[in-house]
């Protein structure tokens, strides 16, 4: 497999935290790449990584749809709050709420309102001890085990883990994923992951999507996600992300997986 090294050259933006944003500086899907800020890599993106051996049929996709959960708190990934996307039993609250986080993507506390929410998505945190997994653990192993393997195993070669850690899925060292469905995401970085390097992929049954782009925002760079085809490991931690806007049809059927450690 050949690779071309990318350096990752930082450009001057007035982009925010839970803000939208397009890079038409958009890579060939020709290539493999290493990137590197200065001369140390931060991440691989390889075009065609998930092969034949790996089943994404109607089943995978039916598995996949039945993961899904509303999720009202995912902060700066979701955007800035608009009451207009909220759910209804959301919105009366909104009124009293007094404060925000830095981004506006976030409500804070306070007496009234005792929770915090942000714009929904349809969004699932999969680990080994949640109920979503615990009842379809066979479906997990039958439709991602050998995925996941495979992803630890480049993980591996590309960055340096520790000889010890707490098993994940699969025995892997991720032990957390999102699986998400019909989300762009807004500009944001992973700050609670303990590990710097997540691995993407972004799936699709609607062979009218061709490809996906994921942008480093502050490198004006956009990265071209192969439908069920790609994978991209990067420094989530450091490097803020977002996805470039899309055909809103094709986004309906569009899903990515994030596979992290926290």
């Amino acid at each position: 497999m050949l690779f071309k090294f990318y350096e990752l050259e930082e450009v001057n933006n007035d982009i925010k935290n839970a803000e939208y944003y397009n890079c038409s500086n958009i890579l060939s899907s020709d290539q493999n790449y290493i990137f590197t800020i200065g001369s140390i890599p931060c991440g691989v993106y390889i075009n065609s990584f998930i092969t034949d051996d790996i089943i994404l049929d109607d089943n995978f996709f039916k598995f996949l749809k039945k993961q899904i959960t509303i999720s009202q708190n995912r902060g700066d990934i979701s955007g800035k709050i608009e009451i207009n996307k909220l759910q209804p039993c959301y919105q009366r609250y909104i009124k009293d709420v007094n404060e925000f986080n830095e981004s506006g993507s976030r409500t804070k506390k306070n007496k009234d309102v005792t929770f915090e929410f942000s714009n929904p998505i349809r969004s699932s945190i999969i680990t080994k001890d949640k109920p979503l997994y615990i009842k379809n653990e066979k479906l997990y192993e039958k439709h991602l085990k050998k995925l996941i393997k495979k992803i630890h195993k480049q993980l591996k070669s590309s960055f340096q883990i520790p000889n010890e850690y707490d098993k994940g899925l699969f025995d892997g060292y991720y032990n957390q994923m999102i699986i998400n469905h019909r989300v762009r995401s807004a500009s944001h970085f992973d700050k609670k992951n303990k590990f710097p390097y997540s691995s993407l992929i972004c799936l699709s049954n609607n062979k009218d999507l061709k490809e996906h782009i994921i942008s480093f925002v502050d490198y004006d760079v956009g990265i071209p996600m192969i439908n069920n085809k790609s994978l991209l490991i990067f420094d989530s931690v450091n490097i803020r992300h977002a996805n470039n806007e899309m055909n809103e049809e094709l986004l309906k059927d569009r899903y990515s997986i994030v596979f992290y450690r926290k």
